[in-house]
């Protein structure tokens, strides 16, 4: 992975009342990775875990990276703590591994890679995380086949084929 960035910042929390954490970047910074700001990354904190994610808008000028509650248990982490951060270049361009449910239907159903192939990679994340939470593998198919009907019909009525 190509290193982006490195420096020292303060863990926040994003609002009073979300669970999740985010550490902050200039947009400064942020100009200067291969996409700018839709760069994804993958973020390492104290040497230690990668965690995927991308450039989010917190305020003018700033940009942050999300990190769950879950994160900050296995890493040891607490709210204001000020920490190293890495910021590494995702390899990964979707950000997010594809479930083996959704690249046995891409390589048996056509439409199903017709209408993954015009999804927007923020589509594509979502049913990858949707199908990853799912245990029962008759479910995942079945919801993932009714996301991609259900992501036909949005891109018909937009005038996507």
């Amino acid at each position: 992975m190509k290193l982006l960035h490195s420096d020292t910042a303060f863990i926040d929390r994003m609002f009073p009342n979300m669970p999740h954490h985010v550490v902050c970047i200039s947009n400064g910074v942020a100009a200067n990775f291969p996409k700018g700001t839709r760069t994804r990354v993958v973020l390492r904190i104290n040497g230690q875990g990668y965690i995927q994610c991308g450039l989010n808008s917190h305020s003018p000028g700033i940009r942050c990276m999300m990190v769950s509650k879950a994160h900050m248990k296995s890493l040891g982490l607490m709210a204001g703590e000020k920490v190293a951060i890495e910021i590494y270049e995702d390899p990964n361009p979707l950000g997010v591994e594809i479930p083996e449910v959704l690249l046995a239907l891409l390589d048996q159903d056509p439409i199903v890679a017709e209408v993954w192939a015009r999804m927007t990679d923020g589509r594509k994340r979502t049913i990858c995380h949707s199908t990853k939470r799912l245990k029962n593998v008759d479910l995942q198919v079945e919801r993932a086949l009714e996301f991609f009907a259900a992501e036909q019909e949005k891109q018909r009525s937009r005038g996507r084929k």
